[in-house]
């Protein structure tokens, strides 16, 4: 199968090795790979079609972690993380997008 080989912003050749597979489900997987150049991101459906092998890849800025959390079934935003982000967002407008955007240590 051919994959995505070539990062989108560097044109640096893709180590695989380095791809993580988030899920799969049926015929199709979705995988996350950061270019070992430049560390921009993507994310890759690739999925087993009546007419062969399709792949979608979007640039993303997340990590292997959110994008795991974003395609986990059935979690959603608890109400405390909604309560900060409105208590942050309330309190301190100019700051906010910082802040949320901050990565957690």
């Amino acid at each position: 199968m051919q994959f995505v080989s070539k990062c989108p912003f560097c044109s640096a050749e893709y180590d695989l090795n380095g791809a993580q597979v988030i899920g799969e489900e049926e015929d199709s997987t979705v995988v996350h790979v950061t270019c070992s150049e430049c560390e921009s991101s993507i994310v890759a459906v690739v999925a087993m079609t009546g007419l062969g092998i399709a792949s979608l890849g979007l640039v993303t800025d997340m990590t292997v972690d959110d994008t795991k959390r974003f395609f986990m079934k059935g979690h959603g935003i608890s109400s405390d993380e909604l309560l900060s982000m409105y208590e942050l967002m309330h309190k301190n407008e100019k700051g906010a997008l910082k802040s949320l955007t901050k990565p957690k240590k």
